[in-house]
């Protein structure tokens, strides 16, 4: 076949595409005016923000032909217009099917659109933590539209558990088939990866900030003097938190409290992550790095020793710092894969925004596991470690831990990019050379 066929060939495809596409974004905007119609504006506002992320190829090119491939819009489309035109589809249906169908289509719009390169490992990770993310946000958003308008739209922290593991599920399965499917699909039909967008041209802009992080990374002991402590005195503050947690865990013991015995263990342990990561594996780990790892997991077990009830603030507080701390182990990882890994290329605007995502994600998937703890406990008779204790309360944790992952998302970049450059030089000395 001629190049001058597949062009055309190529042009026909493409315009295609977008006329199935458009055809469907259209049928969401009818569902859309059906429910605000009958007063439903939060369901209408999710298929407006659907819209919206269809539109953002099209503005963005100013061309009617850029648009998402129409099988996705199709799956935004159909369970949307299901139920807002009640086609026996449950909201609670449809909420885990839209949801995932949007992180799919934002996934897709980065990939085919946008510089980001993903490999197929890191795709199906960030359809997930985006789905994961996205019906957490949306849980929060209706959470806070009963507050704030006195609807009913939870109605109980159960179906919201339910909903979020659902959505979590059907996450998985989209980020398989993006990784399998749908990043082949839109560098063949949507025809937007042109020479001045590839890898190569992309590639050449993103060492440059490498080697900024660098510069930064050897000079950040030398230029910033906050909480400089030496090694001893770095070791005698662990030490201290450490020996007040035995004090804990002995309390624990005599008082048969599983809760506290279970927390104050896994806290000692990760009190021990620093030194391990500095001595086995050379991370850069100062007495500032040092404090946000253990002070998290020391206040966490301080708290299940009953301040988590006596004070109020104490689980908002305790979630902001670990939210932090997740934030910033996603960054470093994703930063490090970024340099090491030639199939990955993340643009820095895109990492932060990322770090909202996963951070926000692993809360949900946090929630998760204290909603499957609490019931297998039910089940067992027995006693859960980790205790949901309301509806308010898994929504606040979310929120407080979107908190941890801004203060991240601004200042991680130039504080974790020591972390990020031992960790890459680290997998590509794990890595085996090649005969």
């Amino acid at each position: 076949m001629s190049g001058g066929t597949k062009t055309a060939n190529g042009i026909v495809a493409r315009r295609q595409n977008a006329v199935a596409a458009w055809a469907l974004v259209a049928c969401i905007g009818a569902a859309a005016g059906f429910s605000a119609s009958d007063g439903d504006v939060l369901w209408a506002g999710l298929g407006l923000s659907a819209i919206a992320v269809a539109l953002v190829p099209a503005v963005a090119y100013r061309r009617w032909t850029a648009t998402l491939p129409w099988e996705v819009s199709l799956f935004v489309a159909a369970p949307y217009a299901l139920e807002s035109f009640d086609l026996l589809l449950p909201r609670s249906v449809a909420t885990f099917l839209v949801v995932p169908s949007l992180a799919l289509a934002i996934a897709v719009e980065f990939d085919a659109f946008t510089s980001v390169e993903m490999s197929p490992g890191f795709a199906v990770v960030f359809v997930v933590t985006t789905t994961m993310a996205a019906a957490g946000a949306w849980a929060v958003v209706q959470w806070v539209a009963d507050l704030v308008l006195g609807t009913q739209r939870l109605r109980g922290l159960s179906e919201v558990m339910w909903s979020l593991t659902a959505a979590t599920g059907v996450g998985i399965v989209a980020g398989v088939a993006f990784a399998a499917y749908f990043r082949r699909v839109d560098r063949e039909r949507l025809g937007f990866r042109t020479a001045d967008r590839s890898r190569e041209s992309a590639v050449e802009p993103s060492r440059p900030d490498s080697a900024v992080e660098s510069s930064q990374a050897d000079a950040r002991p030398e230029s910033d003097g906050w909480l400089q402590l030496s090694d001893r005195r770095r070791k005698q503050v662990v030490r201290t938190l450490q020996l007040a947690l035995v004090v804990i865990l002995a309390v624990g013991l005599y008082q048969r409290r599983v809760g506290v015995v279970v927390n104050t263990v896994v806290a000692l342990a990760v009190m021990e992550l620093p030194g391990l990561l500095e001595r086995d594996y050379g991370l850069p780990i100062d007495a500032r790095l040092t404090l946000w790892i253990v002070i998290p997991v020391f206040l966490h077990a301080l708290g299940s020793f009953g301040l988590y009830g006596a004070i109020g603030l104490w689980d908002n507080l305790t979630h902001t710092l670990s939210s932090s701390l997740v934030a910033a182990t996603g960054y470093a990882t994703v930063r490090a894969f970024d340099v090491h890994d030639a199939d990955v290329f993340l643009p820095r605007k895109f990492v932060a925004a990322f770090i909202l995502v996963f951070t926000l994600a692993f809360g949900v998937l946090w929630e998760i596991l204290e909603f499957a703890l609490d019931g297998l406990a039910s089940w067992s008779g027995t006693r859960s470690v980790l205790a949901q204790v309301s509806l308010a309360n898994t929504m606040t944790d979310l929120v407080f831990d979107l908190f941890g992952a801004v203060v991240v998302a601004i200042w991680g970049g130039a504080y974790l990019s020591g972390v990020s450059r031992s960790l890459a030089e680290r997998l590509e000395t794990d890595e085996p050379e090649s005969e």
